[in-house]
């Protein structure tokens, strides 16, 4: 027996048969639940870590690079309390406030999730000491003033006296010398020559520009300087002292401002 086929009745619309049910309505309803759980658990978590009020809070101040501005010093500076909230923390007025300490040169403020600022500096570093009221304060190359050296205690680098025209320094201040500028320019020839290995250098007088006095532990004289081209300068000082073997026959100064004549006295 032949199972007769459905046609469409050209006299009628045509009809579709299929094999599927109807979804069922329990599917549909569980699927919205799931929905609805997923939404409730990401409002929670928006609640937890951001909008409830203790949570999110600074707990941690974590310091990278301090050396000779301390810790301690650097969390006072940056002002961050347990009542600030990690994202809410303005990085840039921290930064600011941690930038003002004499010795941080540069600085960068960053969240860490949940509870921790982390705050890196890189610190200046003192090249000289200049002596102005006989109090010895330390420079950077900037001419940044960092401290004030304690009595007795040793300066970094050479010492740079009888600047003109200081008054008192305070650190954090920034020193503007054409004098001082010049001094370490002397100081940055000789001490990459050879006899920074033989002499010690006792200071630098920096009356001006083209009055440069360096004065050495192991000679009775002073040694003037002109005021340009100290790499010929130290050059010429080298050469005479291998011509005379250390022993230059001067008694009260060995001056080389004068083009190649050196005047011994």
């Amino acid at each position: 027996m032949l199972t007769p086929s459905l046609t469409a009745d050209t006299k009628g619309p045509a009809r579709r048969v299929t094999g599927h049910r109807d979804r069922p309505r329990w599917r549909y309803w569980g699927e919205m639940a799931c929905a609805l759980i997923a939404l409730g658990i990401i409002g929670f978590g928006l609640y937890k870590y951001i909008l409830e009020p203790n949570t999110m809070r600074v707990k941690h101040i974590l310091i990278d690079g301090g050396s000779q501005a301390t810790d301690p010093q650097i969390r006072d500076a940056a002002h961050i309390t347990d009542a600030d909230r990690v994202w809410s923390v303005n990085r840039e007025e921290v930064r600011q406030r941690v930038m003002a300490l004499p010795f941080v040169k540069e600085c960068t403020v960053s969240p860490s999730v949940p509870s921790s600022i982390i705050i890196r500096v890189v610190e200046r570093v003192p090249v000289a000491a200049v002596m102005v009221n006989n109090h010895v304060y330390e420079i950077d190359r900037d001419g940044v003033v960092l401290r004030e050296v304690p009595p007795l205690a040793p300066p970094n680098g050479p010492l740079v006296t009888n600047l003109p025209n200081l008054g008192a320094l305070a650190p954090g201040q920034t020193l503007r010398n054409p004098a001082l500028e010049k001094a370490l320019q002397l100081w940055d020839a000789f001490s990459a020559g050879m006899l920074a290995r033989d002499l010690t250098l006792s200071e630098i007088s920096a009356e001006a520009e083209s009055m440069l006095y360096m004065y050495f532990n192991e000679l009775p004289f002073e040694t003037r300087w002109g005021r340009s081209d100290f790499g010929t300068q130290v050059r010429r000082f080298e050469m005479l002292w291998r011509e005379k073997g250390g022993k230059i026959p001067c008694i009260e100064y060995l001056d080389m401002r004068f083009d190649n004549d050196i005047v011994c006295k």
